[in-house]
């Protein structure tokens, strides 16, 4: 069981607040919401993923539990 991170493109505003402050997030050419990180998030990064996550104006992203 992990956590995984989820993605709305189209509820995403381009702010770009969790690609500074993660590393797993990038934007694309339109400048929407792409992650990075496929499957679980490794525990050492969860802290810093979850804080961007927070940080997203629009709520386009979140973590959900697989398992």
């Amino acid at each position: 069981m992990g956590t995984r991170i989820s993605a709305e493109k189209e509820k995403c505003i381009g702010a770009g607040l969790c690609t500074v402050a993660a590393a797993h997030f990038d934007l694309d050419e339109s400048g929407k919401v792409v992650v990075l990180q496929d499957g679980d998030i490794a525990e050492a990064d969860l802290a810093l993923v979850t804080d961007a996550v927070s940080m997203c104006p629009a709520e386009a992203l979140s973590l959900r539990e697989d398992g």
